[in-house]
């Protein structure tokens, strides 16, 4: 089922400025880097990943990346497809915790499949 969020991701243009701002301002404290684009805040429920993104590749009209939990990514994708659910990546891909693909939603918000494969 496909009914846990498990992270919310907020794309941002410049890693510095967002680390100031979210440790500075906000008060959250860094958990862990994983590498110089994606960093994850301390956050005792859902995690909250600051990820670095170009320009081009962010909507406009959406920074905020919402993670919904899937136990088997390739048969919740097979499924979704079935469906007719637009997926956006023929393969799922690689992330620290494990592989993510994406969908969309009939209004064009992209909802983030994560499977945590790399902890188990």
């Amino acid at each position: 089922m496909l009914n846990k969020v498990c992270v919310l991701t907020i794309k941002v243009e410049d890693m510095e400025k967002a680390l100031e701002f979210y440790t500075k301002v906000l008060d959250f404290e860094v958990s862990k880097h994983y590498g110089e684009n994606i960093v994850s805040l301390v956050h005792n429920e859902i995690p909250i990943v600051l990820e670095k993104s170009d320009e081009e590749n962010t909507s406009v009209s959406q920074k905020v990346l919402l993670g919904i939990l899937s136990e088997d990514i390739d048969e919740d994708v097979d499924r979704l497809r079935q469906k007719g659910a637009k997926v956006l990546f023929d393969e799922s891909r690689p992330c620290p915790p494990g592989r993510y693909n994406v969908v969309e939603d009939p209004f064009g918000n992209q909802l983030e499949l994560v499977e945590f494969s790399n902890f188990k």
